[in-house]
């Protein structure tokens, strides 16, 4: 109890302990990672787990040190305030520790209503990340710096299936090298996808959709681990950020109509035609999609999005900050559509470099214009190759359609850079996935080589 109060009312998250046990920890990971990478992963990817791995557990301490002695709080540090709290009860009060993991604590359990004093305790998708930090909490002894470590290994082994999911598809050993760089290097995501944030287990679990998916519905591999990753990859999806499931299901379903087209389409005409007119389609559930996800989630609604909008505005303004305006006025669907390059803009090219006014912004700035000057180079070099890979290499159809339209909603949701860098991250690794791959097409081309895909 005392150590929440010290949580909560002084500000201070970090202790003794997290300098004890950390290091601790860290040894241990790498002593059983080097155990796991002799033993379970194929030789010509072990070079790639450990560096993937440091960068993981870099994100996560470097993200909590940022927090707590940097912007001196924030919610990371709430979901852990109030985990503490709980941890706290489980030797005194074992019960209402366990009402308190409820998705819906007081609604389900009127008696933890004493506790409302608890941040999110009312906001259901939020608590989940109170839930779920909770239950690592017991293995972790109350340290944050250790719940961030075990944030980072669920990440490093989500996107480490997709990264496997890659370089099965793809054997060339130069293309899994940029495979690497695409899902392991990219700052943002290394940083914001690593500690204990909404973005960690939403990222994880699109990796773990996308992985399961493939293996269920396209390779036939179907089996109760398969199918119970999917599932809690969707469940996370769900109780934390439904709108990720109103843009992804549709470009999942692009997928694997995709990778069925030719076996379900004879006619010469009709495969021509299906994907314009599949990309319509998917283009009309995704905006309804979100249309009634907005209607729905308070936290999505017109309302909210107007006052958010307003709030960063004034707030950053008045600092010189990190605010951005799309030029939305009344949030109708006529509106957004409307701003659709804006938001892809905002969220893969934005910040410019004469937008950054902090050394985080500069950063991103850079990794902006990489991603800008990357895609100017596709093109340049691509050509009408670019449109032929598109077409006919599934998932980079699937990679383009989910981060063009994930990039979109992130755009017009954010309005603040600094919210923008930790949204967008799910959008990151496919868009250069997509690019390099589109690269890789063009680069074989020329040399008269027939890719080498599985």
């Amino acid at each position: 109890m005392n150590k929440f109060y010290q949580h909560y009312y002084q500000y201070q998250y970090l202790d003794a302990r997290d300098l004890v046990l950390a290091p601790i920890f860290i040894i241990l990971i790498y002593i059983v990672a080097n155990s796991f990478v002799k033993g379970k992963i194929r030789k010509d990817l072990r070079k790639y787990f450990i560096p993937a791995l440091s960068l993981k557990m870099f994100g996560a301490i470097a993200s909590a040190l940022v927090y707590q002695y940097y912007y001196k709080g924030g919610d990371t540090m709430e979901f852990y305030t109030s985990a503490s709290f709980i941890y706290s009860l489980v030797g005194s009060k074992p019960v209402d520790a366990m009402h308190l993991l409820s998705a819906m604590p007081v609604w389900q359990h009127p008696e933890t209503a004493q506790y409302d004093f608890l941040p999110f305790i009312y906001d259901p998708t939020t608590w989940t990340m109170v839930r779920i930090t909770a239950i690592v909490n017991l293995f972790s002894f109350d340290s944050y710096l250790v719940i961030s470590l075990y944030f980072s290994i669920f990440s490093l082994y989500c996107s480490w299936k997709f990264f496997i999911l890659l370089a099965d598809l793809y054997p060339d050993q130069t293309l899994i090298r940029r495979f690497a760089y695409c899902l392991f290097y990219i700052p943002s995501v290394f940083f914001w996808g690593s500690g204990v944030f909404k973005d960690t287990l939403t990222l994880g679990g699109l990796f773990l959709v996308s992985f399961n998916v493939y293996e269920i519905f396209i390779r036939r591999n179907i089996g109760l681990i398969q199918i119970g990753w999917l599932i809690f990859g969707l469940y996370i999806m769900y109780s934390i950020r439904l709108f990720f499931l109103a843009v992804l299901l549709p470009c999942i379903g692009f997928w694997i109509f995709a990778e069925f087209r030719d076996r379900i389409i004879k006619n010469e005409t009709l495969k021509t035609l299906s994907f314009p007119l599949l990309l319509a389609l998917s283009s009309m559930v995704i905006i309804l999609g979100l249309r009634r996800v907005m209607s729905t989630d308070e936290n999505l609604s017109a309302e909210a999005l107007q006052h958010k909008a307003e709030g960063f505005q004034s707030w950053h303004g008045s600092l010189g900050g990190s605010a951005y305006d799309l030029g939305i006025t009344d949030y109708s669907i006529g509106s957004l559509v409307k701003v659709f390059p804006k938001a892809i803009n905002v969220t893969l090219f934005r910040p410019y470099l004469t937008e950054a006014h902090s050394g985080f912004q500069l950063i991103t700035a850079l990794q902006s214009l990489f991603f800008l000057l990357y895609l100017l180079y596709t093109i340049a070099v691509a050509r009408l190759t670019a449109i032929s890979a598109i077409t006919k290499d599934p998932l980079i159809l699937f990679s383009f359609t989910f981060s063009l339209f994930y990039s979109f909603v992130a755009g017009f949701t954010s309005y603040n850079f600094g919210a923008l860098d930790r949204y967008k991250i799910p959008a990151l690794p496919f868009f250069m996935v997509a690019l390099v791959l589109v690269n890789y097409y063009a680069e074989q081309k020329k040399k008269g080589v027939q890719p080498k895909v599985s």
